[in-house]
């Protein structure tokens, strides 16, 4: 029996080693992922309401055009976050403008009026002065795709008749982003 014994090697227990080490690595995971949650920018983009039939090339909303950017107002204005938005962005059109108007106002936000030469540059501008923000972008038919491809690589297409359509995008520093499309 002794012998027996004496063969036995006593190896040590490898746990109080190993248990800092795992301690650590879950703590660095955490820090990951709060980090990239309070990195995380959303940005929300609409067409512009429903337009009057008009000549003009920038007509005012119609009726039923001022009751969708009030339901947007409502909609956006109830978002649960320290603030409901952080920023406005519109197209220099009276359309787009009239449509964010509303909630504007309620949020007691300027409208940041983007010219067409400065849609191209609108997504960097919101990743760099935006970032873990939540932005709204109201703009046209041709202007709001090329913002959601900037951002996401995916090409989305607006028919003509399509005024109720609200695209969600969701920018994290460290993971993929994502679009959220939803009707209002």
């Amino acid at each position: 029996m002794r012998k027996d014994l004496e063969n036995l090697k006593r190896r040590p227990f490898l746990f109080p080693l190993l248990m800092p080490i795992a301690l650590f690595a879950v703590a660095v995971v955490v820090a990951v992922w709060v980090f990239d949650a309070r990195a995380t920018t959303i940005v929300v983009l609409v067409r512009h309401a429903e337009t009057e039939p008009s000549t003009d090339p920038d007509p005012n909303l119609s009726l039923s055009g001022k009751e969708r950017a009030a339901r947007l107002a409502r909609m956006l204005a109830s978002l649960q976050s320290p603030r409901a938005l952080d920023a406005v962005f519109a197209a220099d059109s009276r359309r787009a403008q009239q449509t964010v108007q509303p909630l504007a106002e309620t949020l007691s936000l300027p409208i940041n009026v983007v010219p067409p030469a400065a849609w191209s540059e609108l997504t960097q501008r919101i990743r760099r002065e935006h970032r873990g923000e939540v932005v709204l972008v109201a703009g046209d038919a041709k202007s709001i795709p090329s913002v959601i491809a900037s951002f996401t690589d995916q090409n989305v297409t607006i028919a003509d008749g399509d005024f109720d359509a609200l695209y969600i995008i969701f920018s994290p520093q460290l993971s993929r982003t994502r679009l959220l499309t939803i009707r209002y």
